[in-house]
């Protein structure tokens, strides 16, 4: 989905943000926003491992956004487990385990693994999994909580009416990262932030950067078609 040439608008979003040292990535956010004061990014984060200390600590950094990335992201379809009530349940968990007023979880979300909904990425669902009853109770899920949901092109036939998608294939714009390296021989998936920086980065000082938010608030974003 990437290309790594130097954008002109650039809406920078990574995967996996959480507690662990080799999953947080803040060396590389600092050192890109010392470089660049313009620089922004949506961080998906992973709620069961980020800690309300960590979050403390991330209180006042409003350049960064912070965006939901399942619940505990144990595995790349956590989703498959999530009946609509569950879904829900989760995510209202999330929104309150952030407490301060001025630096919330945004309704922002992306599935782990981009499974949001069962066979259409290549993760069939067992039939014994809650989302093989109804493949659409995520996303109704999110729908009815007024979420913003990051997804692939390949779900578009089975999203229900009136979600609010951003289709990451269809909007060259987004810069798509992981806060770690990403061991694949695709050199266009090699998205890990030390990857990314070690190619080069696809932005300058004449970029002009939008969190996930800003850029749907904008309409930034191109529809999936």
């Amino acid at each position: 989905m990437n290309n790594w040439d130097i954008r002109k608008i650039a809406i920078v979003e990574a995967d996996d943000f959480q507690d662990r040292y080799d999953r947080n990535g803040l060396n590389f956010l600092f050192y890109w926003k010392a470089k660049c004061p313009n620089f922004r990014i949506t961080l998906f984060t992973i709620p069961e491992k980020t800690s309300q200390v960590f979050k403390q600590l991330m209180d006042q950094v409003h350049w960064i956004e912070i965006a939901t990335h399942g619940f505990n992201h144990e595995s790349n379809v956590e989703c498959y487990g999530w009946d609509y009530d569950i879904a829900k349940t989760l995510l209202e968990r999330t929104q309150k385990q952030w407490s301060w007023k001025d630096h919330p979880y945004s309704r922002v979300f992306k599935s782990p693994g981009w499974a949001i909904t069962p066979n259409f990425n290549g993760y069939p669902s067992a039939p014994e999994d809650p989302i093989s009853k109804d493949p659409q109770a995520v996303y109704k899920a999110l729908k009815d909580m007024d979420y913003i949901i990051l997804d692939r092109h390949y779900n578009k036939t089975v999203r229900p009416e009136g979600c609010k998608i951003v289709c990451v294939d269809c909007n060259p714009s987004i810069v798509h990262m992981h806060t770690w390296n990403m061991m694949t021989p695709n050199e266009n998936e090699r998205n890990g932030f030390e990857q990314v920086e070690i190619r080069g980065v696809p932005w300058n000082n004449s970029t002009i950067f939008y969190t996930i938010s800003e850029a749907w608030e904008k309409e930034l974003f191109n529809k999936c078609i």
